[in-house]
């Protein structure tokens, strides 16, 4: 009688351990599955194209669900890279189980010390490169996405990402005065923006910053006749100097009202004459996506 009440128990535990060692592996499996990513940019950036080569984003991941945190997600503002072809992160980035929530931003930084209110500074000269070889205006392009509810999948998880920032876009164009060809050391500046932004990480909000002192904005220059910028989206009040077209002989300054949207590109047209007050500006609507 005893001998088959072990022989009874040991086929018990022999099953029971077979089905541990099974969820065991099942688990394993699921830790071990990288994370990937395929990172689709806004439509228009500063090659109008795609991402390029070198360019890198932050990555936060959370349990679906879960607040966005400065520390103790699940994985912490990671450096992903692009080669031109794929995203890698500079260390192993592996699931854990249940879904899960993605944030991603561009351009990294190496250290964030608020997710809620992330400061954010446009470039105050966009027609140049900085420190790290990239242009003011490219440095100034605050780009964010997220996706939610994602499961552990050894495919790639899509990310769509968005403009944070305004673009702004001018146009010179001759009035019917003017007289010659409009020249081609041409500068155009933005006056009375606020350059410093509060960025929201966990839902890509942006808020101007209410402290910060308006600055001159100098714009990037595309040909003799067009020209960009990126700004924190705000309303620039009347009566207020705007847009100056700045060349070897004359400058001109406009006044303007002007409301710029997250994520919108709003285009000014100015008439150049040969009487600095004879020029006209026309501010057109804002298109969605910068497109």
């Amino acid at each position: 009688m005893k001998t088959k009440c072990g022989m009874w128990m040991a086929v018990v535990f022999i099953v029971m351990a077979t089905s541990c060692s099974k969820e065991k592996n099942l688990v394993t499996d699921s830790k071990e599955m990288e994370v990937k990513l395929d990172l689709v940019h806004p439509g228009s950036r500063v090659t109008d194209t795609n991402f390029e080569a070198q360019d890198q984003i932050g990555v936060y991941m959370v349990a679906e669900g879960t607040d966005l945190q400065v520390g103790g997600n699940e994985v912490n503002n990671e450096l992903f890279s692009f080669n031109g072809t794929n995203w890698t992160s500079e260390r192993k980035v592996y699931w854990n189980e249940g879904r899960h929530d993605i944030y991603a931003y561009y351009p990294y930084v190496k250290s964030i010390s608020d997710t809620d209110n992330y400061p954010f500074i446009v470039s105050l000269d966009q027609s140049s490169a900085n420190t790290d070889g990239i242009s003011g205006y490219e440095a100034s392009d605050f780009l964010w996405g997220t996706v939610s509810g994602v499961s552990a999948t050894a495919d790639a998880v899509s990310l769509q990402f968005s403009h944070c920032m305004s673009k702004v876009k001018v146009l010179l164009e001759k009035n019917s005065d003017y007289e010659g060809e409009i020249p081609s050391n041409c500068e155009v500046y933005i006056h009375n923006m606020v350059p410093s932004a509060w960025i929201d990480l966990q839902t890509g909000n942006v808020e101007v910053n209410p402290y910060a002192a308006v600055e001159t904005v100098k714009c990037r220059k595309i040909s003799d006749t067009e020209f960009i910028a990126c700004l924190v989206p705000q309303r620039l009040s009347s009566k207020k100097p705007f847009i100056e077209v700045v060349t070897s002989n004359v400058s001109y300054i406009l006044e303007g009202t002007i409301s710029l949207k997250q994520g919108y590109q709003s285009t000014v047209t100015v008439a150049l004459s040969q009487s600095p007050e004879q020029v006209e500006i026309t501010i057109g609507g804002g298109i969605e996506n910068w497109e």
